[in-house]
């Protein structure tokens, strides 16, 4: 489980900067629509999901906050057990 944890942490690590700024290094204009292909949990077709760049910048956010506090969580959990020791 924190295996799956940590890849989705370092996922969302690696796209974050990579949508920062376009291919040529210039910051990339917030209205501009992006496409990402997301295959939803259980099965294997992929779906076109569009928004804007600020939109992107905001889901990828929540996101890494949401693994950082899963992160936490299962740093303070101590054991498999969950006993804390």
């Amino acid at each position: 489980m924190i295996r799956i944890i940590t890849v989705t942490a370092l996922a969302l690590a690696t796209l974050s900067p990579a949508m920062a700024k376009d291919k040529q290094g210039e910051p990339l204009n917030p209205d501009k629509k992006i496409c990402r292909f997301e295959a939803p949990t259980g099965t294997i077709m992929r779906k076109r999901v569009c928004h804007t760049a600020a939109e992107w910048s905001a889901i990828d956010s929540a996101g890494a906050k949401q693994a950082g506090q899963m992160m936490g969580r299962a740093n303070t959990m101590g054991s498999p057990l969950g006993t804390g020791q």
